[in-house]
Order: structure tokens, then sequence, then C-alpha cells
């Protein structure tokens, strides 16, 4: 087996909103990059297909500003979905032939295809609310009560972690296909994108100007007002919405848990929070 080697998908822009769900097979729309394409096949696969999550919700505002990564496995003989007769080696190029990952997984492959098995996103500031504790796909919940009455009314209010204000960027959407799990490409994924972060500081800056945001002030997210621009440099610090179940993956590479974000229900699984810092490449 040769070492997997994460390919980068800058930002693709607002034309990965149209991609058709699911995937289309018939030919693709020439604005959409191949390689999102492929990041999606995964996606598609773990959250919609094994954990029952929303189709409908797979693409979100997010994915057009955020950065992608993408392992692929090249391989080497015929492989149905239920044989481990065939040997993967990994590459950095994308596929010629975009698939979806569960479709693909039941097919038997000829020698040489590359396949996308894992891929996680990078989501740079500015981000949604957090969740309240105890809300479902949010709905309900609360936050503690506490002397702070304009506690995340327009911004997230201060833990233990965040002081509710700092800019952070948000890695997600961490998916690996079932039969390549336990070859360490989740830990790879997120240890090649930390350390492209601290290499890149100057592109997650914080940016908020009248009209920019627009996508997720639904969400939450407060835009500034009468034109007055806000920058502000991003300086290490990385939140993930994590798994309730998976939270020892996310330790192991380097992530706490912020008791203070307490816990919420999406797609019908329970999530926490957990935040690491990086030490910037320079600082």
């Amino acid at each position: 087996m040769s070492t997997p080697f994460p390919t980068l998908l800058p930002p693709p822009g607002p034309s990965v909103l149209a991609h058709p769900l699911p995937p289309s097979t018939s030919a693709p729309d020439p604005a959409i990059p191949p390689a999102f394409t492929e990041a999606l096949s995964v996606r598609i696969a773990v959250y919609v297909d094994e954990q029952h999550c929303s189709l409908a919700n797979e693409i979100d505002a997010d994915d057009p500003r955020s950065w992608h990564w993408i392992v692929y496995a090249s391989v080497s003989g015929p492989k149905s979905h239920n044989s481990s007769s065939s040997t993967p080696n990994f590459s950095n190029g994308p596929s010629s032939q975009p698939q979806d990952a569960a479709q693909a997984s039941e097919q038997r492959r000829p020698s040489g295809v590359k396949l996308p098995v894992a891929t996680v996103r990078l989501v740079p500031p500015p981000h949604a609310l957090h969740p309240m504790p105890g809300s479902v796909d949010g709905v309900g919940g609360a936050w503690p009560a506490s002397g702070n009455d304009e506690r995340r009314s327009s911004a997230d209010g201060p833990t233990a972690v965040h002081d509710g204000h700092e800019p952070y960027i948000k890695l997600g959407r961490l998916a690996t296909l079932e039969e390549y799990r336990g070859l360490g490409l989740g830990k790879l994924l997120v240890t090649t994108t930390l350390e492209w972060a601290a290499r890149n500081a100057e592109a997650l800056r914080l940016k908020v100007g009248e009209g920019e945001g627009a996508g997720l002030e639904g969400e939450g997210v407060a835009k500034e007002r009468e034109g007055v621009v806000r920058e502000e440099g991003w300086k290490g610090l990385v939140l993930v919405h994590a798994q309730k179940g998976v939270q020892g993956f996310w330790r192991g590479v380097g992530f706490e848990r912020d008791e203070g974000l307490g816990e919420w229900v999406e797609e019908g699984i329970v999530h926490v929070g957990m935040w690491r810092r990086v030490r910037l490449e320079g600082a």
C-alpha cells in the first residue's frame, strides 16, 4: 500500500449549490469541480446511506466557501463490496469518472480505478451561532441561566474555551468509506488540514461587511451594519461539532470538549462542541 496523500480543493464557489442530489449519472456540470462531486460521494455514502441523515441537507451554504480535502484509493484489482482480496493504493489525483461511492463499493472495479474514499472540509469564519443545548435540528433548547441576560443573543457568549468573539475555523463533514476505515485516513485528513491552516492563516481572516454572510444570517451570523467592515486575524482556534459517539477520535487528534456548549441533536445524532488551538507558522 502506498502512502495516502490528500488532495486540496479550494473554495469551489456557488456553482456547487446547484449540484444534483443524488448525484446525476448524466454529463456533469462543467462549473462544478469534479473533486467536489467525489468528496460529496463519500459524504453521501457515510452520512446519508449509513447514518440516515437527510440527503437534502448534505450540501449547505458553507460548501462554496470551504476548503475540501479528498483521499483517493487506486484499486489494484477487481473488487466487490464483500471482497477484501484487492489491495488499495492511495493517490492524490482525482478520478476521471465521478461516481456515487455507495454504488461504486458494490461494483467490480477494473485495475487502476481511483476511488474517493475519505474527505473533510475546513470552513472559515464567520459562523452561525452555536446550537442551543437540548435543541433538536435547531428547534427548542435553552442556555443555562447565567448572569449575562444577553448570552448568545447576537454573538456567541463566552465559555471556558472561547471568549465568544475570537474568530475560529471549523472542521466538518469528515467521512471515510466503511471498507477503508482503520487505516488512519481520518487522522491524516485532520492533521493535513490543520497543518495547511497553520501555514495559511492570512487566507482565514475574518472579513465581514455590509451584505457579506447573507447566506448565513438566517442561521444567526451577525452582519456588520452601515457598511462598516470588521476584519480580524485568525489566531489558531479550531472548532468541531462532533458526534458524541466519536469524541474519542477527536480527543486523539488534540481536541477537548467544551462543556459550556452542552449537547444538542442534529439529524437524530447527539453532538458536542470540541476545540483545539494550533500554533500558526511564523507566530
